[in-house]
């Protein structure tokens, strides 16, 4: 089957607002009129919209979604209706009819979806996203229209652009197999239901109140279930993170200096020759720049070695070479080993910024270089643009929390690409006045030693790079049993915050960009063992929790010398002393003696192996079992946190808290005699209130406000 394909077309070199276009559009082209939209009149509304001048390819600008497929950029509409189709269908002129009808179809929906309501559930008023639009016309109803194509070739007696229509039963339950095509025949129906489109799959015709029990069952195809990415394995990360920090830490500031003092080294040579002579004399630059500057690592040693293979080489020409090639060699020689270090470095800076940021590939790809913003707290924040959720078709900015290695991170890439670039200028042979002027915005590059390689061009493929990172350092690029991939880093850090932070899901909800917490609830139970691993580690917090407590009471009954109770506070710290003391009786009457490990023991079986000890507030900790009544609740069970009493033996006041009671009792004696004055009554009853509950959290600082007489005062007043 061969049939003729127009010549793809430019793209758009400024494209209209894509925010508000559609919206002005509609007054020009009705949403129930794109259904007969001629040729001419959809060619226009297509380039007007923003998504190329010529019909049959669909185009999504880089002003209008920065990081996307290359293969969705410019969707050739025809093309992807022959990919469809069987291989070997003769060519006709009736197929190349159906052929431009397809095209037509494919255009006129790709323009509904982006103006009018097309998406699906709480959100079916809104149109599609940019990305979702492409996606589908490249995947997804090309093969509705391409099974609609081969049932007119066999049926002809169906009319001009119907094509979903002509599905049979066979067809629809096929389709139906793959959940994203079923959401798509459905989104048909519901624009066919609101009358913005006419072809849509046939509705289902209920036959009757029973079914027939003659003939064979029919049979159901598979449904097509998608695995969702896991989060990476603790053990690879554990090796992985210190190889990735050594890269950025030790090798980037090396390798970036040399980068920077090439330009200098290689002034004489003539690139635009492109001689055999211009690999000779890079290697002499290269080796002459070693001999004057040995790499050192922080404590300014020499790097006789890294601590951990690194590949930056290849095998490629052994047999012909005449020395042995050894792709690890240290230091290293030729340019080619300068620029598979480079990637390599790039590929540890995007490693690090996925993980510590957990944003999607898509925002982590458009981040601009100087990203970076302080606010007024002096807390660094890093500056982009989300998409996903995003009701603007060109993005949101949004802001996230920039630790001091993420900080470190981006600008070391800054000064990797600009030193990148000036190398790959000079290494075209291009003058600098002859450069075309402008300021490059892109902060990942295309970098590496292949042909094809420029650090003037953004990077195309991420999770080729972080494969070949892992790879090259001696790792598998298969932790856990499946392929890295950028968002697998989204729900490391979803996993790990949650085994980490308590209330982590609006931490995490937050921090993803999503917009529903049962997203976030999704990306941390993907690891079907996560919610043991949540028991498991809350259990051993408790346990640990109950022995520092225990130790402090043991010592404070040994050395009297320190505070009472070790400093600890509540009705429950002298109950926990007491039985600590009951505890070493009890060992002694039996021939024992209190050992290191005995304060572990004595823990778990405080606790129930971990069930009890929870810290109910700040500083605040509660000893009630799930079998005991306390003042919080008159049921058995879980403490009732929310209803906590100052007055309940089961609860310690942390001494971690006592500068803070020290800190507010001056606050509130201040600003209840500022109430007396004003005889503002009821606000010194609720400072007495508050007075008391700070002063009944630790004994010896209640004895030493007890005969103060503002304290006095200020309980009789609010009495």
């Amino acid at each position: 089957m061969s049939t003729s394909a127009p010549t793809p077309p430019r793209s758009l070199e400024n494209p209209v607002d894509q925010c508000n276009s559609h919206v002005n559009l509609i007054g020009t082209f009705p949403l129930e009129g794109l259904q007969q939209l001629p040729s001419e009149g959809a060619r226009q509304c297509q380039a007007i919209l923003g998504h190329g001048e010529t019909l049959g390819f669909w185009e999504t600008p880089q002003s209008m979604i920065e990081h996307f497929g290359s293969q969705l950029r410019c969707i050739n509409l025809r093309q992807r209706l022959l990919s469809a189709l069987p291989a070997k269908l003769t060519a006709s002129s009736q197929l190349d009819a159906l052929l431009d009808e397809g095209v037509i179809w494919l255009t006129r929906l790709g323009l509904l979806m982006r103006m009018g309501p097309s998406s699906l559930g709480k959100n079916r008023h809104k149109s599609l996203d940019a990305s979702t639009i492409a996606s589908a016309l490249y995947t997804k109803f090309n093969t509705i229209v391409a099974r609609g194509i081969l049932n007119r070739l066999s049926t002809p007696t169906y009319t001009s652009f119907e094509f979903a229509i002509t599905l049979t039963a066979e067809d629809l339950r096929e389709l139906r197999s793959s959940r994203h095509t079923r959401d798509h025949l459905r989104r048909l129906t519901e624009l066919r239901n609101r009358g913005l489109w006419g072809d849509a799959p046939p509705a289902i015709e209920f036959a009757g109140n029973t079914t027939s029990p003659r003939g064979e069952v029919a049979a159901r195809s598979p449904e097509k279930e998608s695995t969702p990415y896991q989060p990476i394995p603790d053990e690879f990360l554990a090796q992985m993170g210190p190889r990735v920090l050594w890269i950025v830490q030790v090798l980037g500031p090396n390798l970036i200096h040399l980068l920077d003092s090439l330009p200098e080294l290689i002034a004489n040579i003539n690139f635009a020759s492109k001689t055999e002579s211009n690999s000779m004399k890079m290697t002499r630059s290269i080796a002459s720049y070693f001999d004057a500057n040995p790499w050192r690592d922080s404590a300014g040693d020499t790097i006789l070695a890294p601590p951990f293979p690194i590949c930056h080489g290849s095998y490629r020409g052994a047999r012909r070479a005449i020395e042995e090639i050894d792709p690890f060699e240290w230091p290293i020689r030729k340019w080619a080993s300068v620029a598979t270090l480079a990637l390599t470095l790039q590929s540890a800076h995007l490693w690090i910024t996925l993980l510590v940021m957990a944003g999607r590939i898509g925002e982590i790809m458009t981040l601009p270089r100087e990203s970076i913003e302080w606010a007024r707290d002096g807390q660094p924040y890093a500056n982009g643009k989300t998409y996903k959720l995003a009701f603007a078709i060109n993005g949101e900015e949004r802001q996230w929390p920039a630790p001091e290695i993420l900080v470190d991170v981006l600008a070391q890439q800054v000064k990797l690409i600009e030193a990148c670039e000036k190398l790959a200028k000079i290494r075209k042979g291009i003058k600098d006045e002859e450069y075309p002027v402008g300021v490059p915005e892109h902060l990942w590059a295309s970098l590496g030693s292949s042909p094809r390689a420029d650090a003037e061009e953004r990077l195309a493929v991420a999770n080729a790079s972080l494969t070949r990172l892992a790879m090259r350092i001696g790792m598998t690029a298969t932790p856990g049993g499946r392929n890295l991939h950028t968002h697998r880093f989204r729900k490391t850090l979803s996993r790990l915050a949650g085994l980490a932070i308590d209330g982590s899901p609006k931490v995490l909800m937050r921090l993803l960009g999503h917009k529903d917490i049962t997203m976030t609830l999704g990306y941390m139970l993907t690891d079907s063992s996560f919610a043991k691993e949540i028991d498991d580690i809350t259990r051993e917090l408790r346990v640990m929790r109950a022995q520092h407590l225990i130790e402090d009471m043991y010592e404070a009954v040994h050395k009297p010398t320190i505070l009472p109770y070790a400093g600890h506070g509540g009705l429950g710290a002298p109950v926990l002393s007491s039985t600590v003391s009951s505890y070493k009786s009890e060992l002694h009457r039996t021939g024992k003696i209190w050992e290191v490990e005995t304060s572990h023991e004595l823990a778990v079986l405080l606790t129930n192996n971990g069930q009890c000890m929870r810290l109910v507030n700040a500083h605040v900790v509660c000893t009630k079992t799930d079998g005991e009544i306390g003042l919080c609740s008159t049921k058995k069970g879980i403490p009732n946190i929310a209803n906590c009493q100052s007055e309940c033996i089961n609860r310690i006041e942390e001494r971690t808290g006592r500068r803070d009671t020290q800190r507010i009792i001056p606050i509130i004696l201040m600003n209840a005699q500022q109430a007396i004055k004003d005889n503002d009554l009821l606000t010194v009853a609720s400072y007495a209130r508050q007075l008391s509950i700070e002063l009944n959290r630790f004994d010896d600082i209640k004895e030493s406000w007890r005969d103060n007489p503002e304290v006095i005062a200020i309980m009789k007043a609010g009495a």
